[in-house]
């Protein structure tokens, strides 16, 4: 009596596995994995689009991590497509199993898990944790997530052949060795696959809305200052041709006087409670010569603004795509002098310079330029924040003479100076901890604290900033 269908039977024989099936099921293997690829790729190139820049851009990814993200995923994609060629190739009794093994249905359950339900689970998990943390830490998600990146391919490798080497007996170190330069090879070409063209949606986007290189600081406001209402961004950067060209927001060309039509809207959007305080934003190339900047600012004093914030670098990298520094500054009276009223011009509305009605015993002449100088002498960069301190009070005035040469950057390289030194004085003489002062008055501006604006007031008093600009 023959009795071998039943009792266990773990024989396998793999040259009854007909090859048509055999076909098949690496086709929809290698099809599997493209598709899947191509899904994750169009996710993140979703991501990228779903988290802007400032400027309203994607995010830019380096070619290096690019290829990082495109290897992992590919990697990934190959093993569920192995997994679903596995399932189809036993996905069903044949001759190569006896009815009786069990190892059939655990290397299915084993794929179906691996397939099906890991990409939705992957899914799921990559695109709520890793996009979002992808788009606060930068570059620095690369790093932090490379290792566990590499440990989830290899745990999914490794399971997918958890099942299938208790049924290869002959030649299985050989198997597996070949399997994995199949996997290997396989990841890496599909890892050269970009399924959209990025670099075109890429470049029309920063066609639309360039980089402006913007001056670097060694000051700037902290966070908390920042305000909604300051919302009203102009931009000075070089055109086409290298010419100097004034622009909005959007990066649209403008004349100089067409700022009177944006100052004034930004005005009658706010509420009246804040229109006053509100102040134009000037996003401009650190390379433009400082004539240009002084002339646009004197045309938002004459509309009323008399005081601008100049964008600066920010160099936090998990920041700065989502906003510049800022360096907000009142604009002299005294350019009415630098820039006198032209032969077409309209009659100016009088207004009331403060620094004529002041007295000050001492005037402190700073050139601004290639060199900078103070009093007739030259002084390096890194030593302006202490030249600056000893002039500081209340009965002296600074005059910053610019010559020919004097760029934006040259400009910013002071002021940054120059406020930096006021800085540095307060926090010294400051009864309390000046920043957390400063913090404490700005998150309580309805409710004031009289110890706390008399202390602020005082050092206001003691250490002022009084500027008067003019041009060589």
């Amino acid at each position: 009596m023959k009795l071998n269908h039943l009792f266990y039977d773990s024989e396998v024989n793999f040259n009854l596995i007909s090859k048509k099936r055999i076909i098949l099921s690496i086709l929809l293997g290698l099809t599997s994995a493209v598709l899947i690829y191509s899904f994750f790729y169009v996710l993140r190139e979703t991501e990228r689009m779903m988290f802007l820049d400032f400027e309203e851009r994607p995010m830019l990814l380096s070619e290096s991590d690019r290829q990082l993200f495109n290897l992992f995923f590919a990697s990934i994609s190959v093993i569920l497509g192995n997994s679903l060629a596995i399932n189809l190739l036993f996905s069903r009794p044949q001759r190569a199993f006896s009815r009786r093994n069990n190892k059939r249905i655990r290397i299915l359950n084993d794929n179906t898990f691996l397939g099906f339900n890991f990409i939705h689970w992957f899914t799921k998990v990559w695109f709520l944790f890793a996009t979002f943390y992808s788009s606060y830490m930068g570059s620095k998600f690369i790093t932090n997530f490379l290792w566990p990146s590499i440990f989830l391919i290899i745990v999914l490798y490794l399971d997918a052949w958890k099942t299938l080497s208790l049924i290869i007996r002959n030649n299985r170190l050989k198997t597996i060795f070949i399997h994995f330069c199949a996997f290997v090879l396989l990841s890496f070409c599909l890892s050269r696959l970009n399924v959209i063209d990025y670099k075109s949606l890429d470049k029309a986007a920063y066609r639309a809305r360039p980089n402006i290189d913007v001056p670097r600081s060694g000051y700037s406001d902290e966070s908390y200052e920042r305000r909604y209402y300051n919302y009203l961004v102009f931009k000075i950067d070089l055109d086409s041709h290298g010419n100097i060209q004034l622009y909005n927001e959007q990066y649209e060309p403008i004349e100089l006087t067409d700022a009177y039509d944006y100052v004034n809207n930004m005005k009658n959007e706010l509420t009246e409670e804040v229109s006053y305080r509100a102040a134009a934003r000037l996003r401009a190339n650190k390379s433009i010569p400082i004539r240009y900047v002084k002339e646009f600012e004197f045309e938002l004093f004459k509309y009323g603004q008399y005081k601008i914030i100049y964008e600066v670098q920010n160099d936090d990298e998990l920041t700065n795509r989502f906003y510049n520094n800022q360096i907000k500054n009142y604009i002299s009276t005294s350019l009415h002098e630098a820039f006198p009223r032209k032969l077409n011009e309209p009659p100016r509305v009088p207004f009331f310079d403060k620094y004529k009605e002041l007295e000050f015993s001492d005037t402190i002449r700073v050139n601004i330029g290639k060199k900078i100088m103070i009093n007739g002498d030259v002084v390096v960069l890194e030593d302006l924040v202490d030249k600056f301190k000893p002039f500081v009070n209340s009965s002296t005035i600074f005059e910053y003479v610019y010559t020919d040469e004097a760029s934006y950057q040259n400009f910013i390289d002071v002021l940054s100076a120059h406020k930096k030194a006021i800085k540095e004085l307060k926090v010294k003489d400051s009864k309390f901890d000046y920043d957390e002062m400063m913090l404490q008055i700005y998150r309580n501006q309805f409710s004031r604290d009289t110890i706390l604006n008399n202390e602020r007031n005082r050092l206001r008093e003691k250490y002022p900033i009084h500027i008067i600009e003019k041009f060589e």
